[in-house]
């Protein structure tokens, strides 16, 4: 062992004491083996009263006790502690020796501290001068950590090295020009421009002469000594066409020859223009109906759909959500200087919602939600209307399984269930109920016409979170 490593061991505690997150390092037994002193300063209990205590005897409901069980890590997690009434947010993950596990670490904070610590929010999302200052794969800076955007991302990679035309298929709002720039950027065209035209944008009569340019004299208002087209701006470097599926058959046909010839003719002229580019094409529309009902030629689809890549929607990589959505309220207390957290609540709801806008429509989201809120906490009561009546017909959370809010006496009562049982079973429907049907706890309580500290007893009776 080096004098480094030494070191750096000899005040290995005394790191941790500078942490600014909580460390907690618990044995098998749940035995709290460690706690560093932002434990007591944050947590606002001295580390001396816990140390060789059970976790479990503390704070049974605690996640690193779930982890410690299950074997497997939590990052970015949120989750409540009852015995001090605090939300937390960070990772936890089993240790190992040698192959055995020994127990369990955790590292977190307040949620109140979250949002002032940039190092906890994700990554930026990619640009092109950031590419150039820092060399650095464009694909690392697309949000999102799961399998499916992961699987996209790999075929992405091995495209974007050839010259192969590209359709990105994928709904609205999957982010289909995100991915088109990223696979420029890391492609051998990625010293051109990207030049990127929406089909769905333009009157037909005009895609034309923006596609192809045209020379002086072709038209009516045309410009003196003519005006070359995208498709010759876009040389040496990459053509990006969305809504590919919105043009008519004739210029499907004038685009196959530029793709097939790679070479383009202006509007009103005779003269043959050698063109170099990439393109790239995006759709939302299902292609293949439109090629068998003739609305679609099938020698331009073969053409453009060399490589097909599929974006998945939003509602297939659950697990980005809250990435995405951390991101996007990170860009805006850049730009508004204001920071902000979500609530638990609320991003529960953000996990549970479809999304059928997608990416498009949580950036929407987010932004709403930042704008109309005036304090620190992003809450249920700040997300858009569609989206609150969406989620509250879902199922609530109910200890670690869904249900679905029932009016009272609505499941079938045992038939041997006594008298105290049966008001038990309707006292939580009705509470479930006016959980679901309410934006905040306090609404709820109203609902109810009970007292605040009655309800909370009923909410931990009944392991009822919201």
């Amino acid at each position: 062992m080096g004098k480094s490593q030494q070191v750096l061991l000899k005040n290995w505690f005394s790191i941790l004491d500078h942490l600014d997150e909580i460390f907690l390092f618990i044995g098998n037994d749940t035995e709290i083996l460690h706690a560093n002193s932002a434990y007591s300063r944050l947590i606002g209990v001295p580390r001396d009263k816990v140390i060789g205590r059970r976790l479990s005897d503390i704070e049974p409901k605690a996640r690193i006790i779930e982890v410690l069980e299950t074997e497997r890590p939590v990052y970015h997690d949120y989750s409540y502690i009852e015995s001090v009434g605090m939300d937390i947010v960070g990772n936890s993950f089993p240790v190992y020796d040698e192959g055995e596990k020994v127990g369990a670490i955790g590292i977190f904070r307040p949620v109140s501290l979250f949002s002032a610590d940039s190092s906890l929010l994700s990554t930026p999302v990619w640009c092109k001068k950031e590419k150039a200052a820092e060399g650095g794969d464009p694909f690392s800076r697309l949000i999102g950590e799961s399998r499916e955007l992961k699987n996209v991302i790999y075929i992405a990679k091995k495209v974007a090295q050839t010259d192969t035309t590209v359709l990105l298929r994928g709904e609205t709002g999957v982010g289909k020009e995100v991915f088109a720039k990223a696979i420029h950027e890391a492609s051998p065209f990625s010293d051109g421009p990207f030049i990127a035209l929406n089909m769905a944008s333009i009157p037909e009569t005009l895609i034309e002469s923006e596609l192809f340019g045209y020379e002086a004299g072709a038209f009516t208002g045309a410009q003196k000594g003519g005006k070359p087209g995208l498709i010759e701006l876009a040389g040496g470097g990459t053509l990006f066409l969305d809504e590919i599926g919105e043009i008519s058959p004739m210029l499907q046909s004038k685009l196959l020859r530029v793709l097939q010839e790679r070479e383009v003719i202006r509007v009103g002229g005779t003269k043959a223009r050698p063109v170099r580019f990439r393109l790239i094409a995006a759709t939302n529309r299902d292609l293949e109906s439109m090629v068998e009902n003739g609305r679609f030629r099938p020698d331009f689809y073969y053409r453009i759909s060399v490589i097909p890549i599929h974006l998945p929607p939003l509602r297939e990589r659950c697990s980005d959500v809250l990435l995405l959505a951390e991101h996007f309220k990170r860009k805006l207390e850049e730009r508004h200087g204001r920071q902000k957290a979500f609530s638990p609540r609320v991003l529960d709801m953000i996990k549970r919602y479809s999304w059928p806008g997608n990416v498009r429509e949580l950036q929407s989201c987010i932004e709403y939600m930042y704008v109309l809120s005036e304090g620190q906490l992003l809450d249920v009561q700040h997300l858009p209307q569609h989206i609150w009546e969406y989620v509250k017909g879902s199922p609530v959370v109910i200890g670690e399984r869904e249900e679905a809010a029932a009016p009272p006496l609505a499941k079938e009562v045992p038939s041997k269930a006594n008298l105290k049982e049966v008001m038990e079973q309707v006292e939580k429907e009705m509470i479930i109920k006016a959980l679901r049907e309410s934006r905040t706890k306090t609404e709820a309580i109203q609902r109810l016409g009970m007292s605040r500290k009655g309800f909370y007893m009923k909410l931990k009776k009944y392991q009822l979170t919201f």
